[in-house]
């Protein structure tokens, strides 16, 4: 009987209902939702999706007119593709993208109204900023020349220290000949060309050549090139060597030449050159200055190698009277033959 009430208990029991058999499934409507995980924008599940059998609403071909603010949106998304595909472009081909910027004059606009004149008004506007360019200049090449007569040495140096000038530099030189002959030049500026290199070309042709132009009414501007270096190797002193030349202030001395290797140099060139070099420095007025950095990599060199000999030479003494000193030197220190014992088994001659 206890049997029998156990299984009906049992039975009653594994009855359950079916409201509690059923499982609460949460429904997600998926058709509502946003699909940005798909397709990275805006758009909804029936946008992206078309269901088989479904019959779109109406109001479903509204969207394929997109608004302002949609196509706003596409033109900085399609930006953004193009970079991306402009630097995965660089990271493949690891070319450095060069772009062309604008120059100030490409990127400035003139908006200033020009008010039109005739030919002849440009062409005396024009003079008339020649000739003011040209008695500027002859005013301050005057300058020049009045500091040079009037100061010091220390002082004039100072003075052309402050105007960004070196008082050694031909610039300076050719300055002071422009000075010079400012009261002659003042009277003919309108004559003059604008670039102070020509006119001191001018202060250096005859003077007889500079009256002949006047008198003939020939303008100064108008003498070419090569008839202005015609006319100043006429007034060259042949006597003057060091004219020509450039004095260096710092190695006191006058640059008349260029010291060139024909071929790559290497320790035996480098040596071969000192040697000659001293010769002729020991000889005549000449001081040659070597290339610093270059000196300092030959210096830089000796010693490694003289390390590299002390180290492969570690039982051997070092004998300077073996060393090869040149024919020259050779030839005065005489080293007699040198016999080893018998036990050595070695013969050195020098």
């Amino acid at each position: 009987m206890e049997n029998a009430i156990a299984v009906n208990n049992q039975s009653t029991n594994a009855v359950v209902s079916p409201a509690a058999t059923e499982v609460v499934t949460p429904s997600i409507d998926i058709r509502g939702m946003n699909a940005n995980v798909l397709t990275e924008d805006t758009s909804t599940f029936d946008e992206v999706f078309e269901v088989e059998g479904e019959e779109k609403p109406a109001q479903a071909a509204q969207h394929n007119q997109p608004t302002q603010a949609e196509q706003d949106k596409a033109v900085r998304v399609q930006a953004i593709l193009d970079k991306v595909k402009l630097e995965k472009s660089k990271a493949n081909t690891g070319l450095v993208q060069y772009e062309r910027k604008l120059s100030v004059e490409a990127a400035t606009v003139d908006s200033t109204a020009i008010a039109p004149k005739e030919r002849k008004e440009y062409v005396a506007a024009f003079k008339a900023g020649v000739e003011k360019t040209a008695r500027s200049t002859l005013e301050m090449c005057r300058v020049v020349y009045e500091a040079e007569q009037s100061l010091d040495k220390f002082q004039f140096k100072t003075f052309c220290e402050e105007v960004g000038l070196k008082d050694y530099s031909s610039t300076v030189r050719k300055f002071s000949a422009i000075g010079r002959v400012y009261p002659r030049f003042i009277q003919y500026v309108d004559q003059l060309p604008a670039s102070w290199t020509n006119i001191y070309l001018i202060t250096q042709i005859p003077a007889d050549a500079f009256e002949e132009c006047l008198a003939k009414g020939y303008a100064l501007n108008k003498l070419t090139g090569s008839k202005l270096d015609e006319l100043v190797k006429s007034t060259k002193d042949i006597n003057k060597i060091e004219e020509p030349l450039c004095f260096d202030s710092k190695n006191s001395g006058y640059v008349f030449a260029k010291l060139l290797f024909t071929k790559k140099p290497d320790d035996t060139d480098w040596r071969a050159m000192e040697k000659a070099l001293a010769e002729i420095s020991a000889r005549l007025p000449i001081k040659f200055v070597i290339n610093k950095e270059a000196g300092e990599f030959v210096k830089a060199r000796r010693e490694q190698r003289y390390e590299q000999i002390k180290r492969n030479a570690k039982d051997v003494d070092l004998k300077p009277d073996l060393w090869d000193l040149g024919a020259e030197a050779n030839a005065v220190y005489k080293v007699a033959e040198r016999t080893a014992t018998q036990t050595e088994k070695a013969v050195i001659t020098v």
